[in-house]
């Protein structure tokens, strides 16, 4: 089973919003998801109880507690048992030997960032940060970033710049926009059974339009993500 670790020093870079699009997709295309939730606010845990009361929940996705290095541990073993085809790691923020371990152990490093200067300049703390530490512990794992709440129209000349900055490193040729879609997945649940239950109602057609279009563009990040893997 291979593991993709979302990491990012900054709270609020976008680690969890982005751990939930690339599940729904994974999830929509019959892939089996295990979830490690070692962020201390437990948003993935929130997020699936929020699922559950919206019905748009799959079984096919099980979140595990991760607060600490026995619970990863006994949680990648009870995620391999059971058969997931991957796990994701939603990170907390800072620098921490949980931390260290979530991303020394993974298939795939993820940083999101938002086109900021503050969120720009804690992605690339974290970006070295883990480039080092797979120097000193001599492992070769991708490590990309991946932007986050991108403007969905014409960039500034600020964020244009900024992209620039960022462009000769490692990076997911997906980003994600600043959709309302994602921005509300941790209440709502899961993309495509949230499309599902809103086509139904008339009165949340247009809502249904807006998370489709979201789905597309999780899609295509989930799909750079498998490709990165070299398959699940």
């Amino acid at each position: 089973m291979k593991i993709v670790t979302f990491a990012s020093f900054k709270g609020g870079a976008g680690k969890s919003t982005s751990v939930m699009a690339v599940t729904s997709s994974l999830i929509s295309k019959g892939k089996k998801i295990a979830l490690f939730d070692a962020d201390e606010n437990e948003p993935l845990i929130d997020w699936e109880k929020s699922a559950h009361a919206n019905n748009t929940w799959s079984n096919d996705c099980q979140v595990f507690s991760t607060d600490d290095l026995s619970s990863l541990e006994e949680a990648y073993e009870k995620a391999e048992k059971q058969g997931f085809d991957l796990a994701i790691i939603d990170t907390r923020g800072g620098g921490s030997e949980l931390n260290n371990t979530c991303l020394t152990s993974a298939n795939l490093i993820a940083i999101p960032s938002a086109l900021t200067t503050l969120d720009m300049t804690s992605a690339l703390s974290t970006f070295e940060h883990a480039v080092m530490l797979l120097q000193k512990t001599a492992l070769d794992i991708p490590v990309a970033l991946l932007i986050q709440r991108a403007p969905i129209g014409k960039l500034t000349t600020s964020q244009q710049q900024d992209l620039e900055k960022l462009s000769t490193l490692p990076m997911f040729e997906t980003h994600l926009h600043a959709r309302d879609a994602f921005a509300a997945l941790g209440k709502r649940g899961m993309l495509h059974l949230t499309y599902k239950a809103f086509s139904k109602d008339a009165m949340k057609r247009l809502s249904a339009s807006h998370i489709a279009t979201a789905m597309k563009e999780a899609d295509l990040l989930a799909n750079d993500i498998v490709e990165a893997l070299g398959g699940i």
